[in-house]
């Protein structure tokens, strides 16, 4: 079993979620035609293609890499918490 952490807006904190085993997650990659799995829903892209999560973070704090769609969810879910 593999896990992630993601952010948590109100228990203010990172809770860690199971990712299926043969998903491949990067925060950083030289090639941008490598293929990887966006972090949140586990769709396979191209790694350029992606944007930097800002929910699901390594231990040191980056972001790794999300789908489109998932990026624009991010950002209402982050506009939801952070405008209140």
């Amino acid at each position: 079993m593999k896990f992630l952490q993601r952010w948590d807006y109100d228990l203010h904190r990172y809770i860690p979620f199971v990712v299926p085993n043969e998903c491949v997650f990067k925060i950083y990659s030289d090639n941008m035609d490598y293929i990887i799995n966006c972090c949140q829903c586990f769709k396979e892209m191209k790694f350029g293609e992606g944007y930097t999560s800002m929910e699901v973070h390594t231990g040191a704090g980056f972001g790794y890499a999300v789908c489109e769609k998932c990026h624009d969810e991010e950002w209402e879910r982050r506009r939801k918490y952070c405008d209140e």
